[in-house]
């Protein structure tokens, strides 16, 4: 296994939907602490520490996410890449979406059926995945690894961690057997993680996938998404993706025209002549997302998320883009974001991607501030919430106002919050401003595991005019990797 590879990737690439956690930013300078760790994590004795949090969906409800500490990450991803070449292909690769569409769009059939798993990762069966890792691999050690990896992370021998490219790759593997199970029905099948489409030549056939799916299913312990579950004509298939490829053009289009310079330009001898200037291709595109933001805040301003309309949620899908791609040209009016969040909480992360994206050439700490507050201050803010928030108010520079001073006591007190993670980042972000106390701190450490204490002591050194004796606990030498990690947190 190289560890030191998958150590790399650990602290550098964040766990899916989540900024990079300060508890992984603080090992920066302690990669060979972090290689000795994760060796120690492939003793089945060796117990993990990890934290359940929840995270929003789209609209209503919550997903459980788990999230294990960096050295039992490490040596689960330097585990799963030893075998990558006895896996599935990656059903989330380059261009992979664009197949899956082409696949109903390009059918023959008359049907396209759709079936989604419900909760797949929480329910994927360890005994069963370690027949199909035995049967891949032929690696009997490698399946009992991974096996009580997944053993030590959770409960009564199901689910597998989410938001990390090791479970992608294991869900992708165990996804495949009911995959094989449908194509032996010699039916023509497309998979996007675990989002199934079937081609069906009548309704009868079609109704039949759903019931050869739902059985195979309930046999590796899944359950379909009755409300993911859709059959659908393909010519209606092909009229939806082309009214939304329509609807693009016609923002683009309509910004091409109303940036189109005509200038009337004087000839000798002759009357004056009229010059058409096309505008450069990526000032259009951004004209149209303006256009797209304004447009969709237009209809949904003042409306409740039960009352959105089918206009509504498309231009909505196209919001989240069109932010991204404003980023570094200029300021969207706050009501957008909070909007925007109201109606699906999980676009909080591009939000405060757009925030974090325009703090080094913009000067717009009294908006971000009063931006951090309105959408604290509207409620549904969840743990995963609150790990992004936190995460923004952490890069923040100080500003004398009410919004700062309100959102940097609120943040203070999600030291005291029931999450772990949570309190590891509130540290941090309370540390960027003097806020930590003596009292708070030795809380903090008494009641964090391996998951957050180095997080914990960077804060610490972030900080730097706390308690000697209580400094020293944290960068004793028998514990290394504090010790670094608090260095670290001194000039970061």
């Amino acid at each position: 296994m190289d560890t030191r590879k998958a150590a790399e990737k650990a602290l550098s690439i964040p766990l899916d939907g989540l900024p990079i956690l300060i508890s992984d930013r603080a090992l920066e300078n302690s990669k060979s602490a972090l290689y000795r760790l994760a060796d120690l994590t492939a003793r089945p004795s060796h117990n993990i520490s990890f934290e359940t949090i929840t995270m929003p969906k789209r609209k209503f409800g919550h997903r459980p996410i788990l999230i294990p500490d960096a050295p039992a990450r490490v040596f689960y991803s330097a585990l799963v890449e030893s075998i990558e070449k006895d896996l599935e292909p990656d059903s989330r690769g380059p261009w992979a979406w664009a197949t899956h569409v082409n696949f109903a769009v390009n059918s023959p059939s008359e049907y396209i059926v759709d079936i989604d798993i419900a909760a797949c990762y929480e329910f994927i069966d360890h005994e069963r995945l370690h027949e199909e890792l035995l049967m891949r691999t032929m690696d009997v050690s490698k399946a009992d690894a991974i096996a009580s990896f997944l053993g030590r992370c959770s409960f009564k021998g199901r689910g597998i961690p989410q938001l990390s490219s090791p479970s992608d790759r294991l869900a992708d593997l165990y996804l495949s057997i009911l995959q094989r199970q449908l194509m032996r029905h010699a039916l023509e099948v497309s998979r996007y993680a675990d989002d199934f489409r079937v081609r069906a030549n009548d309704w009868d056939s079609a109704n039949e996938v759903i019931e050869f799916a739902a059985e195979y299913a309930r046999e590796l312990g899944l359950i379909l998404s009755s409300d993911k579950i859709k059959i659908t004509r393909t010519e209606n298939y092909r009229a939806q993706v082309q009214a939304q490829k329509d609807l693009r053009d016609k923002y683009l289009d309509s910004a091409r025209a109303s940036l189109t310079v005509v200038e009337l330009v004087s000839r000798k001898y002759e009357d004056l002549g009229v010059v058409e200037i096309p505008p450069d291709d990526q000032e259009a595109v951004a004209a149209s997302m303006r256009q797209i933001i304004a447009d969709w805040h237009g209809i949904a301003a003042g409306a409740s998320p039960e009352s959105e309309s089918g206009s509504e949620v498309v231009l909505r899908k196209m919001v989240p883009t069109a932010i991204t791609l404003l980023m570094k040209k200029e300021r969207i009016e706050e009501g957008v974001f909070t909007d925007l969040v109201y109606r699906e909480p999980i676009r909080l992360a591009s939000v405060c991607k757009y925030i974090l994206g325009r703090l080094s050439s913009f000067d717009e700490a009294k908006e971000n501030w009063s931006l951090l507050r309105k959408i604290i201050e509207s409620g549904r803010i969840g743990p995963w919430a609150r790990i992004w928030l936190l995460h923004v108010v952490g890069a923040l520079e100080v500003l004398p106002s009410d919004d700062a001073n309100w959102v940097i006591t609120w943040a203070g007190n999600q030291c005291n919050d029931r999450h772990e993670t949570v309190r590891a980042e509130a540290a941090w972000a309370c540390a960027k401003f003097g806020r930590l106390t003596n009292e708070t701190v030795t809380t903090l450490l008494k009641a964090s595991t391996t998951l957050t204490q180095h997080g914990i002591s960077a804060a610490m050194g972030r900080q730097g005019d706390l308690n000697a004796a209580l400094v020293k606990s944290v960068v004793q030498e028998r514990a290394p990797i504090n010790r670094e990690a608090h260095d670290w947190g001194k000039v970061n």
